[in-house]
């Protein structure tokens, strides 16, 4: 059925699709070609597509769009043709795009669900394509550009995204759930490793005082199962009152005001005594109390035996045991404190006996440190069995050792101490497997009131040993504090200081006693005599001040200046003579002599560059000094001493033995050192009239002397007849006040433009 419009009538029952009418019905029957249903088709499909289809030419210049895709872009389709994404997407993207294309085209091979990340101009939001594209051919298959289908996935890979972070999320959470619970695990058992590995003591008491928990080191001290620790009280276990005592006093405290708090225990564990601090926690219950105390004890037992035996040992000698100069201070000033040192207390008096080995350096030059030590601790040994009971030795420092004795009866007793300690020496020592006599000087001072204090005790005893040492007893001796011997010692202190400060401005001054060939009269030489200028005390001779400078070492530096300056000054002689026109060029030159000292030969390892250096400096020939060392010197001088004389000789330095027969005689010396003349002494010329045996004495050094090829040289000529005498036993030179006295430069550069300057030197 049809309406009057030629349409088919519509039928309500009929629930198909209405016939087409008449025209319809005529184009549906019209023939469509194949190049026709193309277009359609096409059209179709770019038309309904959801997905967004695109045609693209070789410079992916857009062809044709489906309508997806151009609501994609925002603009219609046809204005899209002729256009590529660089128009409607970022240059990034854009390049990648088209790069990927240019690719398909190059190689023809299609790609396949490809993910294109678009960022539009002017928008900030991404967005994903997911892209199968492909050649583009005619139909003679030329590849004349590129078409592609691509679907928006943003929303899936937001999705996908959010999933990701939600799994992510939920597996770290998981993790972090396992990792806790792994942890907490770790803990509890590292947390038991320690209690039961633990050396401090832990143990639990509750409000009764009864122990509710005992690790294994408190079980172990305790020398019971920590089971059988459980339930019971400290006060159980036996232990003495007083620790008990002060062990619950302080349970109870921490109960009562719940604060922690630390003690220190001695307490009697079976046979020995055990050292214990301990901390005292409160542990408190759900409603706030102290439910229970915990304690934590360290066992300071071993810890406090090593602090005593170290306490020991800081007031003990290592070398010998005996007390150092830390124990004999606190011992003499407590025995000071508890009235010891007051003669009016009716216990005695307090004396201090100051020891020191004579010529002890000897044992260590010859025999070496290791034989000194053997030594000092043979002498410790002797000390200890010599004084009384109760009687402290000291070793106070080196080869010094101090005897305090307590109740001592006056000087008589402490007399008789020091008598059995200079007795309890004679013994000879075994030093390095031979036999070695030792012998000590002892200074004693007795305190003479409560007012007395160590220092002055030590530095009495200390002044008085130093004048037992200058007596020059061969067996030891002794000598009491005498105040004079403190004055002494004042002033020696002050000399000393001044000394230094003489050292510092260079306070000193050279004389020249003028050297005499005894065959002509004529001076041929000097002695270089050293004065101190001081600024208060006026020109001090060298006795004066020479032993404390020797005592102190100031005496190398002292040479050191005395060697420069009497080169300078023999330079200048030097320089002097050439400008004199009748100077004879053929005499012998002035021989200048400077005395060297026991302790510049030891103390000086330079001195031998040094002179040498000085030497050249001045531009002295080396065969115008002579060098004056004694025979006591000579005796003592250590291997390095001895290679010094050697090479001063090898340089072409002469060597004066002086005081030749007073000190340690030895013909051995003469051999062993190079020796170019000897000295005889003052005292053996002034008795050369009076006396056989000086004058005997006197022959047998020329005689010796002259057997050697050496020169002999005699000091102190003070009459006629002394020199008289000397020139009838062959002497060659002399000095003395006969000639003339120790001169300043000044008055000895007169004497020799006088011309009684010229003559042979010492060597011929």
């Amino acid at each position: 059925m049809t309406n009057a419009a030629g349409r088919q009538a519509e039928d309500p029952r009929d629930d198909g699709p209405p016939e087409p009418g008449p025209r319809a019905q005529a184009a549906a029957e019209r023939p469509i070609d194949e190049a026709e249903l193309d277009r359609i088709c096409l059209h179709n499909l770019l038309s309904a597509c959801a997905d967004m289809i695109y045609f693209k030419d070789r410079q992916s210049r857009f062809l044709r769009v489906s309508e997806s895709a151009a609501a994609f872009t925002g603009v219609p389709a046809e204005e899209m043709i002729g256009k590529t994404v660089r128009d409607y997407f970022t240059p990034q993207h854009a390049a990648a795009a088209f790069a990927n294309e240019q690719r398909i085209m190059r190689t023809g091979q299609a790609v396949h669900d490809v993910e294109e990340p678009h960022l539009r101009p002017g928008t900030d939001q991404d967005e994903t394509l997911s892209a199968s594209k492909q050649p583009l051919r005619d139909f003679d298959g030329r590849v004349i550009g590129t078409f592609g289908i691509s679907r928006d996935i943003t929303a899936r890979k937001i999705a996908e995204r959010q999933l990701i972070s939600r799994t992510a999320e939920l597996t770290a959470r998981t993790a972090e759930l396992t990792e806790r619970t792994a942890a907490l695990d770790r803990v509890r058992g590292e947390l038991q490793t320690l209690i039961d590995t633990s050396p401090d003591l832990l143990t639990r008491y509750d409000r009764g005082l009864r122990c509710t928990f005992a690790n294994p080191a408190a079980a172990e001290l305790v020398g019971m199962p920590a089971g059988d620790m459980l339930g019971h009280t400290t006060r159980e276990r036996g232990y003495g009152a007083e620790f008990l005592r002060e062990w619950e006093q302080t349970l109870r405290q921490v109960l009562t005001t719940g604060q922690s708090t630390e003690r220190e225990f001695s307490v009697m564990v079976g046979a020995e005594y055990r050292f214990l601090h301990t901390r005292f926690v409160p542990e408190l219950g759900q409603d706030g109390r102290v439910r229970s105390v915990l304690a934590v004890s360290r066992d300071l037992t071993e810890r406090r035996r090593i602090e005593e035996a170290l306490a020991e040992q800081a007031v003990r000698d290592p070398l010998t045991g005996l007390a150092n100069r830390t124990l004999l201070v606190s011992r003499i000033a407590q025995a000071i404190e508890l009235g010891a040192a007051d003669p009016g207390a009716g216990r005695g008096r307090l004396a201090v006996l100051f020891l020191d080995l004579d010529r002890f350096k000897l044992v260590n030059d010859s025999l070496g440190h290791a034989a000194g030590d053997e030594l000092l601790v043979a002498v410790a040994d002797r000390l200890r069995l010599a004084v009384r009971r109760g009687d402290l030795v000291a070793r106070f420092g080196g080869d010094e050792f101090v005897v305090l004795c307590e109740a001592v009866q006056g000087y008589a007793e402490a007399a008789t101490i020091a008598e059995r300690i200079i007795d309890c020496l004679v013994r000879p020592f075994q030093c390095a497997g031979q036999p070695m006599h030792v012998r000590a000087s002892i200074g004693i001072a007795l305190a003479e009131g409560p007012a007395t204090t160590v220092d002055a005790l030590l530095r009495d005893a200390d002044a008085a040993m130093y004048q037992a040492k200058a007596g020059g007893a061969v067996a030891g001796c002794y000598r009491f504090f005498e105040p004079a011997t403190h004055e002494r010692a004042v002033h020696r202190m002050n000399l000393e200081q001044d000394l230094r400060r003489a050292v510092e401005r260079e306070e000193f001054v050279l004389f020249y006693q003028p050297l005499v060939d005894l065959a002509d009269g004529q001076v041929i030489g000097a002695e270089a005599l050293i004065r101190w200028q001081h600024p208060e005390r006026g020109l001090l001779a060298p006795a004066e001040f020479l032993e404390v400078a020797e005592e102190t070492q100031l005496i190398v530096p002292i040479g050191r200046w005395v060697l420069d300056e009497a080169c300078r000054q023999l330079a200048a002689w030097n320089a002097a003579r050439r400008a004199q026109p009748e100077a004879d060029p053929d005499a012998g030159l002035l021989t200048l002599a400077i005395n060297l000292s026991n302790r510049q030969l030891s103390h000086d390892p330079d001195l031998v560059p040094a002179i040498t250096k000085t030497l050249a400096q001045h531009d002295v020939p080396a065969g115008q000094i002579c060098l004056e060392v004694t025979e006591t010197a000579v005796h003592e001088a250590s291997l390095a001493a001895r290679s010094a004389l050697a090479a001063f000789s090898a340089a072409g330095i002469m060597i004066a033995l002086d005081d030749y027969g007073t000190g340690y005689s030895s013909l051995g010396h003469l051999r062993d050192i190079p020796v170019d003349a000897l000295k005889v002494d003052r005292t053996f010329v002034d008795g050369l009239t009076r006396e056989r045996g000086d004058e005997a004495i006197v022959v047998a050094v020329i005689t010796l002397a002259h057997a050697l090829g050496m020169h002999v040289i005699a000091e102190g000529v003070a009459t006629p007849e002394q020199h008289g005498r000397l020139r009838e036993l062959g002497c060659d030179f002399a000095q003395g006040h006969l000639f003339a006295p120790p001169l300043p430069a000044e008055r000895f550069g007169e004497l020799l433009r006088r011309g009684s300057g010229v003559g042979a030197g010492a060597r011929g």
